[in-house]
């Protein structure tokens, strides 16, 4: 099947003109008014993708650029970003979610959102949020934020040498790529960076370069900026996209780690089980991930939704400690816990009919209400919020569904 078989619209109400007009106007003032950019970004696969995409495009523009990837945002870590001495800030594959924060917090310094998490709108001139979800197109479904930082930077630089981290960025969506991700994926198919195969009904992705399947190269890119966040690993995995190598020894190193302390932690819940009220089902690890980056709770939670003895009709919610201490950042005052909640199978098929509320929603409230912040998506979403306060936030969750 050829990429551009699927066309961007998918019977939905979208807006795409208005969508590109936006991005080549936002182009148009970041070129014109910034000369050193701090790109900011996420350690899983999309995060990683989304900052090599948009590095390569800003040096090739002649922009100079800084880089520092960060898990969750919240007011201490936005304040020390924006202390940060740069032009201009962009966000990618995070802080949609917290645009009202970024306004608040950030000086009058440009500011672009390239994200597909659920959104808020802006209301400052000086920060864009250009998430396609605000012009019709499904975060969940349609685009990553590799893809969406590549539809912007494209704008700015020829960035086809760089389309097939955009497909690897999808990766994390499932299933065939569909409307805009079909954008980058054409391109990576013509500079003969990807091939498209057909498996069992549906397309899947090899990207050459790696003589990898995308599904598998992503996982590979998350184990190393993720699981080896306190060791340089999202520096390493950007700078793996741009050279197009990946260090397969270290990769397996800690994937291998990453696989000892998932059974150990899987075996005491499967022995001791997690707690359970009557719409949520919780569980801490608190410091068994020590030394991974944070975003390995979400993997674990999304693994565990598929364990037997989860109730599929509650929403599963996972705790961790989180180390003060942020790489290429510093220290961070307070004291805070790192919050995953996932729908399971059953629970999800509910939620996308409309039948049970988005875990995005839930978590956004329950942690504004517990002075905390959260993100993410209809089915998957994650935040911070101050130690001590999880049993609040529980019975907050359990309150709104």
């Amino acid at each position: 099947m050829h990429p551009a078989s699927n066309t961007i619209h998918q019977g939905f109400n979208v807006d795409f003109m208005k969508y590109s007009e936006e991005l080549e106007r936002a182009s148009k003032l970041l070129r014109s008014s910034t000369s050193k950019v701090l790109v900011i970004h996420h350690d899983d696969a999309d995060g990683i993708c989304s900052a090599a995409i948009a590095l390569s495009a800003f040096e090739s523009s002649g922009i100079k650029t800084g880089r520092i990837c960060i898990e969750k945002l919240h007011p201490i870590i936005i304040s020390s970003l924006h202390s940060i001495d740069y032009d201009a800030y962009v966000y990618t594959d995070i802080g949609s979610g917290k645009t009202e924060l970024i306004e608040r917090l950030a000086d009058e310094k440009l500011v672009i959102i390239l994200d597909h998490h659920d959104p808020v709108t802006a209301n400052k001139p000086n920060v864009l949020n250009l998430n396609p979800e605000l012009y019709g197109f499904s975060g969940e479904r349609d685009v990553s934020g590799a893809t969406a930082t590549y539809l912007f930077v494209e704008k700015l630089a020829d960035i086809k040498h760089l389309a097939w981290a955009s497909v690897v960025g999808s990766a994390e969506l499932g299933g065939s790529l569909t409307s805009l991700n079909r954008i980058p994926l054409g391109h990576a198919v013509k500079v003969g960076d990807v091939e498209v195969r057909e498996s069992a009904g549906r397309e899947r992705y090899y990207v050459i370069p790696f003589r990898e399947s995308w599904d598998r190269l992503s996982t590979k890119l998350t184990i190393l900026g993720s699981v080896g966040y306190y060791a340089n690993g999202p520096k390493k995995a950007v700078e793996s996209c741009l050279k197009k190598s990946l260090n397969e020894d270290e990769v397996e190193r800690l994937e291998e780690y990453r696989k000892q302390v998932f059974s150990k932690v899987m075996s005491n819940l499967r022995k001791y089980g997690i707690n359970r009220g009557e719409k949520v089902q919780w569980f801490s690890v608190g410091d068994s991930f020590a030394g991974m980056g944070t975003k390995v709770l979400g993997t674990f939670t999304s693994i565990l939704a598929y364990r037997g003895f989860v109730d599929q009709k509650k929403y599963l919610v996972g705790f961790m400690n989180f180390p003060r201490i942020i790489p290429e950042l510093g220290e961070i005052e307070g004291e805070w816990t790192k919050v995953s909640v996932r729908a399971p199978k059953l629970l999800a098929n509910l939620i996308n009919k409309g039948m049970m509320p988005s875990v995005s929603k839930l978590v956004m409230e329950a942690t504004d209400y517990v002075e905390g912040y959260g993100d993410g998506h209809s089915t998957a979403a994650s935040g911070l919020i101050p130690k001590g306060t999880e049993y609040e936030f529980l019975k907050k969750l359990e309150d709104l569904i």
